[in-house]
């Protein structure tokens, strides 16, 4: 390769910025024929023979492939990993994570920068990589990440082989993978889902499956293995990186953050892939519920969003659309609420707006908020106990299960917690547990556990004389609608950029290593890449009655701007009769490139305005 830029090996390159959506149709329809029917544009048999994508695209799908995010400028080059000074640490439980990690623990921070071109370390020679689309969430963007590996493979080493593991980490162990051609990854490009490859929860962690994984990737010949998913997937990254490097293995592995709810969010990780699409899908719904309620007047609509772990959607939301009430559960824990305080918060807030004539509403609830709650998370740690020390003694039926024993397996305080609880959230809590071993609070459902509750407590004042006024409660959860859209152009732009680091990554030699970009909140061509060491990202959590590396979920941060700014707008919203509506994700136009809220507030950018519409 004579000059070493995607310019250079690729006819149609990247452009700069992506050209408005109207040019690009008569680009399209001058060069690659006429546009597609509006019904739906059919592929080839032979195409859907390929992978599990569906069978038609829509008109916007179709007009989506042609869409070619803006790439960093540092990435249209061949690159080289410049390691930061100094070394690196963990998050907590350093003798753990040391202990566990001898020979990647400590590694710095590297930077990708332009390679010389006498630089033979990053020499055009064919590589075989391996990627996976991993854990039990899909998120809008994870199709442009594999789409940017291998237009970093096709640029700066032609010949290569990019192999897409089927089905999550467990086609690695089953050798089960799709060479991906040029034809199968177009085809792909800015599409919402995994389908691709498809995707799967599972992990390699016995000793047996760490070693089949050594045998595949010697097998396979692979230089390297890209891993797109979640906390846990990137926490098996590490583990795989830290064995292969202890057999000696050529392979590098480098993860890509991926998280529709946000818990990827540090210092280190502006934003996960996903986050922009879900954000904006979910504030058009709960802006649409909104404009419903306003229309109705005779409904509060109680709205549950996707994040157990961290409330990032929720407050991303809350700033976008500007309900009556936001429940955070990061909040909630801090000032150690009690379900009878939450509930007596929100009853208050249905009195008041009352009192003003308006008996209709929005609350804004996070997934997680119940287990936030310190009385409810010691119940769940005591659950989880109780039950697993069940599970070692008895079968994994939970039928059966009697107040006698609850009691006595619980302690007065967690049993009191679970006798408040309505029958039905009693039951979900006691049924079968999710993957990890953990109690499942999602089936709490804690929007109608409100619900249910502030009614029985609206009824009590009724009786008493004290509230005047009707109560009539919808519900809703918004978590599926989130994890496979398409993604919105930052998402686009995002994950193909994350992809392309992922790539220099490998070629650089960097293992062990989270791809990651800064700067997000300026232009793309401005994008850093960097790959950040995982074992510095990483804690211990309890699973299963031990003590297991994983990578710290972060939680809102209720000193950061983003909830500073909550605190100061929200009070404006609690008696409003009115609310924003974000409408649909632009796809062109002037807010086609709208960024998040709370990143440009984390780097101290100008937010929402405070003024609520009369």
């Amino acid at each position: 390769i004579a000059v070493s830029t995607l310019a250079s090996v690729m006819p149609d390159p990247f452009p700069v910025a992506s050209p408005p959506l109207s040019e690009a149709k008569r680009h399209r329809t001058s060069t690659r024929g006429a546009s597609p029917p509006l019904e739906a544009m059919s592929i080839s048999r032979a195409a859907r023979m390929a992978g599990n994508e569906p069978q038609q695209m829509s008109a916007l799908e179709a007009e989506r492939r042609h869409y070619r995010p803006c790439v960093p400028a540092v990435l249209r080059v061949r690159v080289r990993a410049e390691p930061a000074q100094g070394r690196t640490t963990c998050v907590s439980h350093e003798d753990l994570i040391a202990s566990a990690f001898p020979t990647l623990y400590g590694s710095p921070v590297v930077s990708l920068v332009p390679a010389d071109e006498t630089d033979t370390s990053v020499a055009p020679r064919p590589l075989r990589v391996g990627c996976v689309l991993s854990g039990g969430t899909p998120a809008a963007g994870g199709h442009n990440c594999i789409c940017g590996l291998f237009d970093h493979l096709e640029a700066f080493h032609p010949g290569s082989t990019l192999l897409g593991f089927r089905g999550g980490l467990r086609g690695v162990l089953r050798n089960s993978f799709t060479k991906l051609e040029a034809a199968t990854v177009e085809r792909h490009r800015n599409s919402g889902g995994f389908f691709m490859i498809g995707s799967g929860g599972d992990l390699i962690e016995t000793e047996e499956e760490l070693a089949l994984a050594v045998r595949i990737a010697r097998n396979n010949s692979l230089d390297g293995l890209v891993i797109i998913g979640g906390s846990a997937s990137n926490a098996n990254a590490c583990l795989l990186a830290e064995r292969f490097a202890a057999e000696g293995l050529a392979a590098r592995v480098v993860g890509v953050p991926k998280s529709v709810d946000g818990h990827l969010k540090s210092e280190q990780v502006e934003l996960p892939v996903g986050f922009d699409s879900a954000s904006k899908l979910y504030s058009e719904l709960v802006g649409n519920v909104m404009t419903d309620c306003t229309s109705s007047r005779k409904y509060y609509h109680f709205v549950r969003l996707m994040g157990r772990d961290a409330s990032h959607l929720a407050l991303e939301v809350a700033l976008r659309t500007r309900p009556n009430l936001v429940l955070l559960g990061e909040e909630a824990a801090q000032q150690s609420r009690t379900i009878a305080g939450l509930v007596g918060e929100v009853a208050d807030l249905v009195a008041e707006r009352a009192a003003a004539g308006m008996e209709y509403g929005v609350v804004l609830v996070s997934e997680g908020l119940v287990d936030f709650l310190p009385e409810v998370r010691n119940l769940l740690r005591e659950l989880d106990g109780a039950l697993a020390e069940r599970d070692a003694q008895d079968s994994n039926s939970y039928e059966g299960l009697s107040d006698d024993w609850l009691s006595s397996a619980l302690s007065p305080p967690a049993f009191a917690a679970f006798s408040l609880l309505p029958e039905g959230s009693q039951t979900a809590l006691l049924e079968e547990r999710d993957a990890h071993g953990r109690v499942q609070v999602a089936k709490l459902e804690s929007e109608r556990l409100l619900g249910e509750l502030v009614e029985l407590e609206l009824e009590r004042r009724a009786a008493a004389g004290s509230y005047q006024g009707r109560f009539s409660v919808q519900h809703h959860f918004f978590g599926f609608e989130g994890r496979c859209p398409p993604p919105s152009n930052f998402d686009a732009t995002y994950s193909h950029a994350l992809g392309l680091a992922a790539g220099g990554l490998v070629s650089a030699g960097a293992s062990g290593v989270l791809a990651t970009l800064r700067g997000l909140t300026g232009p793309p061509e401005e994008w850093a890449p960097r790959g950040v060491p995982l074992t510095s990202l990483l804690a211990a959590e309890r699973r299963r009655g031990r003590d297991v590396p994983l990578i710290h979920k972060a939680a809102v941060d209720l000193e950061g701007a983003p909830f500073r700014t909550l605190v100061s707008q929200r009070g404006g919203w609690r008696l409003a009769r009115s609310f924003a509506s974000p409408g649909p994700v632009q796809f062109d136009g002037p807010l086609a490139d709208e960024i998040s809220v709370c990143l440009r507030l984390e780097r101290g950018e100008e937010g929402p305005e405070a003024a609520v519409a009369p």
